[in-house]
């Protein structure tokens, strides 16, 4: 298979992921019972506007993100997509069962631009879906993917890096996500992907080449 054919093939592969999101409205409600994971470290966290900056930024991070690693490197782009929708599964089966509430949101009463695009946020996302946190779990995997990547950009590697982190810090900031959304998110695509990648390279693994018995000759 040629470049051209991989790029287009993960690029179709990539669709998979805002498939699987169309589920999640669905379970963002309190229909089944909710639990709290909310701490008291939880509660003493301060609101900081200025993170709803990169939390909503999210979306096109990420898109962006995952398209660099599609035309720069297939098999990075499959491990890393492959992950994104195990993660989800797991995700959206918690929800399912065991769906968690997030902290207690302020009153936010500010007109700035930044507290009117937090208020906005509180708007249209319920504040359920939180156990563990896809904005984490999605954030942390760009971050683990270009860990040990061969892409030697160091420029980009550390821009996904700072932009993933702050993300992370985002969930926690403007009181959308507890600590242990963030524990369980990043211990999910450790794991996920640890296991991706133990099967791709069993996959991958050359056939033994059996080496041909040799006839015995026989002097009369």
């Amino acid at each position: 298979m040629n470049k051209k054919s991989k790029i287009v093939g993960m690029l179709c592969f990539l669709l998979s992921i805002p498939a699987m999101m169309l589920i999640y409205p669905y379970l963002n409600t309190p229909t089944r019972g909710i639990h709290t994971l909310v701490t008291s470290l939880d509660k003493a966290i301060p609101v900081v506007t200025l993170f709803v900056v990169p939390y909503v930024a999210w979306v096109g991070y990420l898109t962006i993100t995952l398209l660099y690693f599609c035309f720069k490197d297939s098999t990075l782009a499959f491990k890393t997509i492959l992950v994104f929708d195990l993660g989800l599964l797991v995700c959206f089966t918690i929800y399912y069962f065991y769906q968690t509430v997030g902290p207690v949101r302020p009153d936010i009463t500010g007109d700035d631009p930044l507290s009117t695009i937090l208020q906005y946020v509180y708007k249209i996302d319920q504040p359920y879906n939180c156990f563990p946190s896809i904005h984490v779990m999605s954030s942390y995997l760009m971050i683990r993917a270009i860990r040990n990547s061969s892409l030697s950009n160091r420029w980009i590697k550390w821009s996904i890096v700072c932009f993933s982190t702050s993300i992370i810090f985002a969930t926690l900031f403007i009181k959308q996500h507890v600590i242990m959304d963030v524990v369980a998110a990043i211990v999910l695509v450790e794991w996920l992907f640890k296991i991706v990648e133990l099967v791709h390279s069993w996959i991958l693994l050359p056939k033994r080449s059996v080496k041909p018995v040799a006839k015995k000759s026989y002097l009369i």
